[in-house]
């Protein structure tokens, strides 16, 4: 916020944009304020937070997280979610799902689940996953659905997206790989096995 505040008709050149604290009280200087009026432009003031949030170690963006919403455990789904939020409360969307069970959202289970093609991806897709051997990793469920990808003969997001929306109930999330790897085998399955029943 500093930062962002600092920038707000003043600039040190055409190009630099992060500061530290100590870059700031070196650099500024009131001969470079602005006479025009300053413009609040909350599009960038996220994209800066998003940018200071991923260079935060996992670490202390869960300590941050687990603060922030009051709840404990949630250092897997901060560590898969880093890279797209760029609030705190961003995070929740895409890491509920994780806690709470796919999300309901018809027009995505109608576009991506009802679909008999999407039905039958998913039934390759835990085939497949069924027989994954250990580590259950993000490497080895990448693997193995990018298998199932060449194996078919169908485009990635005609096997990705129905299964995002399997596992979560949108057409959001973390990095698939990941989210498959977070829930684990039995989670993954168990859900898998509702959608297609549903």
């Amino acid at each position: 916020m500093i930062n962002y505040l600092a920038l707000l008709g003043w600039g040190y050149d055409e190009s630099t944009t992060f500061f530290t604290i100590d870059e700031l009280q070196k650099l500024f200087s009131l001969e470079r304020v602005s006479k025009n009026p300053a413009v609040f432009d909350e599009q960038k003031l996220r994209w800066m937070n998003g940018r200071y949030l991923r260079e935060l170690s996992v670490d202390d963006l869960t300590a941050r997280l687990e603060e922030f919403y009051g709840r404990e455990g949630l250092r897997g789904e901060a560590e898969i979610t880093q890279e797209k939020i760029s609030t705190l409360g961003e995070f929740w969307p895409l890491a509920g799902p994780f806690f709470d069970g796919p999300v309901d959202d018809p027009k995505a289970r109608e576009k991506f689940l009802a679909p008999s093609e999407s039905r039958e991806a998913l039934e390759d897709v835990r085939a497949a996953l069924a027989e994954l051997p250990e580590p259950w990793s993000a490497a080895n469920v990448e693997e193995s659905l990018r298998v199932v990808v060449e194996r078919t003969g169908r485009k990635a997001k005609q096997i990705f997206q129905p299964l995002r929306v399997a596992l979560t109930g949108t057409t959001v999330s973390p990095g698939i790989f990941e989210t498959v790897a977070l829930l684990g085998r039995a989670e993954t399955l168990a859900r898998l096995g509702h959608a297609l029943e549903a």
